[in-house]
């Protein structure tokens, strides 16, 4: 399977953006192509017959990461042990196993953090590619903007059995741009060995996370006098995880980042404040390192040197693997009264195309439930929870290590971000701004404010 690179650098990414706003594709909001309307375009997808697919080849953009030494030539899911042998094993087999012969060339674009910035070049150049991978979150970005082909309903698939979570990732203006894959949320990671030190579990029972921000805090200062570990590893720098941390806490005290449908902006609200003041005790007691970032919290987690570690759901599988300790999973710290915690989604999109074929769009589509209809198996791979009620509840998802323990927020805690166009530079402006709390001392409720007419002017 040969790889081509997507994209450029990243600096080119305001030129694409102005770009991709008047390139061409159907723009009233809407799926289509220069070839005719969405609905015709639907229609015709719909008239594609098995023997029309024959042979076709589709290029595919997706994140993940690479790792072709591993995965060339297999088709056996029981030998992935990482996302991205679990994602390449599974394009392989639909390869090897489509009735119509479609083969699938892979686009370059990798590491998630860089990936949009080449999606957004390949979009607004001649050579986009037929599917692409996106989280639920930056989908109504590029679904208002008509890049994106609506679902048809003749690829057959039962949006009824979509989870909560799942069937929101992928509608943008009560229409459908993208078939789910997975749901991820934030997850509490225990090292229950500094848990039993500090007498705060026994042996052979699971320890319970307060759910009361002065116990919590009472139960960091314990860990600390009696293990000297850090209570809550959060990755606190270069990364939004501790602004997901921010966000969980407002979302659990029954506040709102801001409407989608009134653009009310919430971001110096009483609940924000209570929930940067709480994330800034954690910080100024000692009981997390400020200057962590992802990796550098990950890896103190696997040494053994954090109680909790508030990380997604994807990294149970590695850490259940890893963890030189005794290792179990919880629902993210649930501290007020309405249990929740950030969530997200991985969707296949079908890009439109300026020429577009039916036939391709169907081979896309074909790819697209083929990952859908393989969301139990991605999720017993990954430690992602399916897009599916049926394979949520699956035997073999549920015998998967630490599954259960983190079922309700499968089912019903994992809070999607809210769903408007300006969500990725609204969520960059929220990372950038509040950890200035605590890596340089800002006040909470000046920052907040300045967070506050910062969003306002996005959305405006």
């Amino acid at each position: 399977m040969r790889l081509r690179k997507l994209g450029v650098p990243a600096m080119v990414l305001g030129a694409v953006s102005l770009a991709l706003t008047g390139c061409g594709v159907s723009g009233s909001g809407g799926s289509g192509d220069e070839s005719g309307s969405s609905e015709d375009m639907l229609q015709k997808i719909a008239e594609v017959s098995d023997a029309d697919l024959q042979g076709a080849t589709i290029t595919l953009a997706r994140f993940f990461g690479d790792c072709n030494e591993t995965t060339n030539g297999v088709t056996d899911m029981d030998k992935a042990t990482t996302e991205c042998e679990a994602i390449q094993i599974l394009t392989n087999k639909f390869e090897a196993e489509n009735a119509w012969g479609i083969k699938v060339e892979r686009l370059g674009g990798s590491a998630w953090h860089s990936y949009y910035d080449g999606l957004n070049t390949a979009l607004a150049s001649s050579e986009k590619p037929d599917i692409a991978v996106m989280h639920g979150s930056n989908l109504p970005e590029y679904a208002d903007r008509g890049l994106l082909m609506e679902v048809p309903e003749s690829i057959g698939v039962d949006t009824s059995d979509y989870t909560d979570p799942a069937s929101a990732a992928v509608e943008y203006d009560g229409k459908q741009y993208a078939l789910p894959f997975d749901s991820h949320a934030t997850v509490s990671h225990l090292n229950m060995d500094i848990l039993r030190e500090a007498g705060l579990a026994v042996e052979g029972e699971v320890y319970k996370v307060p759910t009361d921000p002065k116990v919590f805090l009472e139960h960091a200062q314990i860990v600390k006098d009696k293990t000297g570990k850090n209570f809550l590893d959060v990755a606190m720098t270069a990364d939004p995880m501790a602004s997901r941390l921010w966000e969980t806490f407002i979302y659990q005290q029954g506040g709102t980042l801001l409407d989608p449908q009134s653009g009310e902006v919430n971001m110096n609200s009483e609940e924000a404040v209570t929930s940067l003041e709480l994330v800034n005790k954690l910080v100024d007691g000692g009981f997390t390192a400020k200057t962590h970032d992802y990796d550098a919290s990950m890896q103190a987690f696997l040494r053994g040197e954090s109680a909790i570690m508030y990380n997604g759901s994807w990294a149970v599988n590695q850490f259940e693997a890893e963890t030189p300790f005794d290792y179990e999973v919880a629902d993210a710290p649930m501290l007020f009264d309405k249990p929740a915690t950030w969530a997200n989604s991985h969707v296949w999109t079908v890009p439109v195309q300026e020429q577009g074929d039916p036939v391709q769009y169907r081979a896309a589509f074909e790819l697209a439930k083929f990952y859908y209809e393989n969301t139990g198996v991605w999720g017993v791979k990954t430690g992602h929870m399916p897009a599916s009620n049926t394979a949520l509840n699956s035997e073999d998802y549920l015998a998967a290590p630490h599954r259960e323990q983190y079922l309700e927020t499968a089912k019903a805690y994992g809070t999607l971000p809210p769903r408007v166009v300006e969500w990725s530079a609204i969520d960059s402006s929220i990372q950038e701004t509040i950890e200035a709390t605590w890596l340089n001392d800002a006040d909470i409720k000046t920052t907040l404010d300045k967070l506050q007419t910062t969003i306002e002017g996005i959305l405006k």
